[in-house]
C-alpha cells in the first residue's frame, strides 16, 4: 500500500515539473546508466553533459549535439530517447552525446528570469525579455544565438544582429566567444569525428553543405545525405544565407562532415509540446545507426 502511494507521489512529481525541470531529471537519470563527461560548463556555471555510446574498436566517431537553441529543446528530449533506444544495440564506432548545449537557455525560455540568481544578469534576462515572448527565446543568457556565434564567415547571416544582445539572431561580440561554442568546438576537435549532426526544429528539412566547401566533403556529404533522407523522409536544403553555425564550423574550419537536421513540422509552435516527440523520434530513431554502417 505504501509503495503504491509512493509511486502515486513520485508519477504526480513529475506530472508537475516543468519542461525544463524534467529535461534536467531525465539527463541526471541517464548518468546513472550512461558512460558521460563534462565538455564545460555555462556563464551561469550548468555543466554541459556528453554522453557516450558505443566501443573504440574502429575510428568511426560521430558527435550529436542539441538544444543548442533554447525554445528547441524538443531536441534535447529527442536525442535523450534516441540514446535510451540505441543502448539496445551493438555496433562498431562510438556516438557523442550532447543532448543540451544551452542549459542556460532553456531555463530561460521555460521560466523567464526567475531562477537566476547572479543579480546582474536576472536583471539583464529581465530587459531582455521585456518585449519578447520568454517561450520564443532562442539565445544563451548573454543575449548571443550560440549558432551564430561560430567563427566561420561570422556576421554573413541574412538575419544576422551584429549590434545589440538580444533573445535571438546576436552573433556575440567575436565569434567563437560563448563558453557553449568553445565547449562543443574542443569536443569535435579532441573527438575528431567522421561527421557531426546538429538537431533543431522545426521544418522537416536537413540542411548540408556551406559555400566554398572543399570538393572532398561535398562528395562524402552527398553520400551521407541519401541516407538521412532515407530514413527521415525530410526533404534537402543546401545552407544559403546562414553563417556562423555549428555545422558550418565543422565542414569549413574541420573538413568533416555536418549536418543540421530540422525536426518538427513547420506549423507547429516554438517550443514543440512534448507530445509530439514519440511521432519525430520515430523518424530519427534508426539514423545514427544507418550513419554509421
Amino acid at each position: 500500500m505504501f509503495f503504491l502511494s509512493f509511486l502515486k507521489l513520485k508519477t504526480y512529481i513529475i506530472f508537475c515539473m516543468d519542461d525544463y525541470k524534467k529535461l534536467i531529471n531525465e539527463i541526471e537519470n541517464l548518468k546513472k546508466t550512461t558512460k558521460y563527461f563534462y565538455i564545460g560548463k555555462t556563464s551561469l556555471n550548468k555543466n554541459i553533459t556528453c554522453f557516450i555510446l558505443g566501443n573504440n574498436s574502429s575510428n568511426k566517431k560521430i558527435v550529436v549535439q542539441a538544444g543548442i537553441h533554447a525554445r528547441e529543446y524538443i531536441t534535447s528530449f529527442l536525442i535523450i530517447k534516441i540514446i535510451k533506444y540505441l543502448k539496445n544495440f551493438d555496433f562498431d564506432g562510438q556516438i557523442f552525446f550532447v543532448p543540451l548545449l544551452n542549459p542556460d537557455g532553456v531555463d530561460i525560455c521555460v521560466n523567464g528570469e526567475k531562477n537566476i540568481k547572479n543579480k546582474k544578469k536576472k536583471k539583464f534576462v529581465s530587459m531582455m525579455l521585456k518585449y519578447f515572448d520568454k517561450h520564443r527565446f532562442k539565445a544563451n543568457v548573454n543575449g548571443v544565438d550560440l549558432n551564430t556565434n561560430f567563427d566561420v564567415c561570422w556576421g554573413g547571416g541574412k538575419l544576422n544582429n551584429r549590434v545589440t544582445p538580444g533573445a535571438e539572431n546576436f552573433i556575440g561580440f567575436k565569434p567563437n566567444s560563448e563558453n557553449e561554442t568553445k565547449a562543443i568546438i574542443s569536443l569535435t576537435k579532441k573527438i575528431n569525428p567522421f561527421l557531426t549532426l546538429s538537431y533543431h526544429s522545426k521544418g522537416e528539412v536537413i540542411y548540408w553543405g556551406f559555400k566554398n566547401q572543399n570538393r572532398k566533403t561535398k562528395i562524402e556529404q552527398k553520400k551521407y545525405l541519401t541516407t538521412l533522407i532515407k530514413q527521415t523522409k525530410y526533404k534537402k536544403i543546401f545552407t544559403k544565407n546562414s553563417c556562423g553555425g555549428y555545422k558550418d564550423y565543422c565542414i569549413m574550419k574541420l573538413g568533416i562532415v555536418g549536418f543540421t537536421i530540422e525536426v518538427g513540422n513547420d506549423k507547429l509552435s516554438h517550443p514543440i509540446k512534448l507530445n509530439n516527440l514519440q511521432s519525430i523520434f520515430d523518424k530519427n530513431k534508426n539514423v545514427i545507426l544507418s550513419l554509421l554502417k
